[in-house]
């Protein structure tokens, strides 16, 4: 039986052209592995954060959670599965840094789940950027050398529960033909060449490194309609249930 990892942040040990200064409300939050782009050799587990700025979705934030082979996502991406011996995060790693700002500005410890990272989806705050400094450790870049925190709650999720349904509709209704075409086939794809079943945490990683998705002109709008449970449901050419994909 999976042992998942404790994300709340009364358990957590001891132990970067970026957004910042804004209001804004968490459209997404899932996680996935990433390679940062090829930046790094292995690929490693992160909390990806979207954030909606004035009805506009900005690139994902990625939050670091752990080393290589510590966790990695389950099936739905709502949750880490622990891996060697660590149960629980950091308070050095991103996520643990932005959970901590969480509570410091007054979101209820009792209303955080301890395993399931869904419930942040709704929050609306204001979120700025912090220097974050490692010992020893020289970092290369301004995703490394800050992190984005929330520096105060406007709203807890929940609250603007009916208005952000109603935006989502909306995207949904007005999305791109030949847009929705071009991602269905390019998941369509990634899904046959994983042998016909692909869960969405790995599907989401996979776009990310895909040549033809790379190659459209709006790469951001692809990666969120890909993203969207909604559409990913309404597409006949697979089934989507449980967090997997399935081709035949």
């Amino acid at each position: 039986m999976a042992e998942y990892v404790n994300i709340r942040p009364d358990s957590f040990a001891e132990g970067g052209g970026l957004v910042d200064d804004f209001d804004g409300t968490i459209s997404d939050a899932r996680f996935v592995m990433t390679d940062y782009n090829g930046q790094s050799a292995d690929m490693v587990p992160v909390a990806r954060v979207v954030f909606d700025i004035d009805g506009e979705e900005v690139d994902p934030i990625l939050y670091s959670v752990g080393g290589t082979g510590d966790f990695t996502p389950d099936e739905t991406g709502m949750r880490l599965v622990k891996l060697k011996t660590k149960s629980t995060l950091t308070k050095s790693s991103k996520f643990g840094m932005f959970m901590a700002s969480l509570i410091e500005v007054g979101f209820p410890l009792n209303r955080m789940d301890s395993e399931n990272v869904s419930y942040l989806v709704g929050l609306r705050g204001h979120f700025l950027r912090k220097a974050v400094e490692y010992k020893g450790l020289k970092k290369k870049n301004e995703r490394d050398s800050t992190v984005l925190l929330c520096s105060k709650i406007i709203t807890l999720p929940g609250e603007g529960a009916a208005k952000g349904a109603a935006k989502s509709g909306k995207a949904k209704a007005s999305a791109d033909p030949e847009l929705a075409t071009a991602v269905t086939e390019i998941v369509q794809g990634i899904i046959l060449e994983a042998g016909g079943e692909i869960a969405k945490k790995n599907l989401i990683s996979a776009l990310f490194k895909d040549d033809d998705l790379n190659a459209l002109s709006d790469k951001k709008a692809a990666l969120k309609l890909a993203s969207d449970d909604g559409f990913l449901k309404g597409c006949k050419e697979w089934t989507y249930e449980d967090g997997i994909l399935r081709i035949g």
